[in-house]
């Protein structure tokens, strides 16, 4: 293994080092392992495979940091703002880390981004999107079910391969054609079951994905149509999307479920409806026991390059990052998002007197959120907050 530094154009700000540390794992196949320089922020400390050419692997990398920062819409006048602002319980000791849930049976690991999630954690996450449901009624949010395929079409349009085409998941079949297939079952065969991958040429073109997000389906459902009023919707989806090495059992997947609800209107109501169910969040941190932060996030999609004319709020995504006590850390866990006129625009969704509706979103991970809470409270839902403990009991 090859040991060499990178050095970067400029040195890093402190918010920009989590965001550049998770894209530097698609960076390229020879990194083994990298330290980012934690004083200066100037320099990367890359191991790679002893074939690895530095010169190469050290354009990958500047090239990758070049390509998270700008994607982050960073401030530099704005590095003496708060970042994050405390929320909920105080950091507390850990209940539960991954090497006892493994040890008790609550997670299986098959393989990189692949468990077997088991009990209490089943429960958990079903009593979290009932109560997520909850929230979401309090908003007069109408419920709607999606596939887990999205047009290629659509993404598209929204220019979000432009974004994270690294995070993107096809789904791939055969063509549709006799041939093609006797040719698939005989080449299977002649390897003794194990089929044809690369190289292959029949495979039909890719013109679905597997959806990143479980929102984007509803602004597709909305394209074209004029609405007579504020439409609040929520949706329960499975999202896919490539996390290469981030993998990490639980914590981070490539299939994971998500809550979304959905807020489409006026600016005023988006806005509104953003900030009060972000409130309603945090009383349930506090409800539950759990703690955390709160953070402007710096990911927006729609955000990064050449986008089609919209209006842009000021703050268009924060996060709720939940506790991790077992290694002082933390990790996102819903996200509170106001597009502008991004999605309107590209739909061509108008409200009322047709102007170009806004749209937004409470996004919650319910993996993440299952977690959150055994780490802080461990195994025994007797030992857990009273709320959690009831609803856990109405759905076991």
């Amino acid at each position: 293994m090859r040991q060499f530094d990178v050095p970067l154009d400029r040195p890093l700000v402190d918010s920009q080092v989590s965001e550049v540390a998770y894209w530097l794992n698609f960076a390229s196949p020879q990194v083994v392992k990298f330290h980012i320089d934690p004083v200066g922020r100037a320099s990367i400390r890359v191991w790679s495979a002893d074939d690895a050419d530095p010169e190469d692997v050290g354009r990958k990398i500047r090239a990758t940091v070049t390509w998270s920062v700008d994607g982050q819409q960073h401030d530099p006048g704005a590095d003496d703002a708060p970042l994050s602002v405390r929320v909920g319980a105080p950091r507390g000791s850990a209940a539960l880390d991954p090497d006892a849930a493994v040890a008790a049976g609550v997670l299986t690991p098959l393989g990189i981004a692949d468990v077997v999630i088991g009990e209490p954690l089943v429960t958990l996450i079903r009593l979290l999107d009932d109560a997520f449901r909850e929230l979401a009624a309090g908003f007069g949010a109408t419920e709607a079910a999606y596939s887990s395929l999205l047009s290629v079409d659509y993404l598209e349009r929204l220019r979000y391969f432009d974004a994270f085409p690294q995070n993107v998941l096809f789904p791939v079949h055969l063509t549709t054609d006799i041939d093609t297939a006797q040719q698939y079952v005989e080449r299977t065969l002649d390897s003794e079951g194990r089929p044809p991958r690369d190289g292959f040429e029949g495979f039909a073109p890719r013109d679905r994905v597997l959806a990143p997000a479980a929102c984007f389906h509803v602004y597709q459902g909305l394209e074209g149509r004029q609405l007579a009023t504020n439409t609040a919707i929520t949706t329960l989806g499975r999202c896919y999307r490539y996390e290469s090495r981030n993998a990490m059992l639980i914590e981070r997947l490539w299939d994971f479920s998500m809550r979304e609800v959905v807020f489409v209107g006026s600016p005023e109501y988006v806005r509104s409806c953003r900030d009060e169910s972000r409130r309603r969040v945090l009383e349930l941190v506090d409800r539950w026991g759990l703690g955390g932060s709160l953070v402007p996030g710096h990911d927006p999609f729609f955000l990064r390059g050449d986008r089609p004319d919209a209006v842009v709020d000021p703050q268009p995504k924060f996060e709720l990052r939940l506790d991790l006590p077992y290694k002082d850390a933390d990790f996102a866990c819903a996200s509170f998002n106001v597009h502008g006129t991004f999605f309107g625009s590209v739909g061509e969704i108008t409200g009322p007197a047709g102007e170009v509706a806004w749209t937004g979103c409470t996004a919650f991970g319910l993996e993440r959120w299952a977690w959150a809470i055994l780490a802080r409270h461990g195994l025994d839902p007797d030992a857990w907050p009273a709320d959690l403990l009831r609803r856990y009991k109405q759905a076991a």
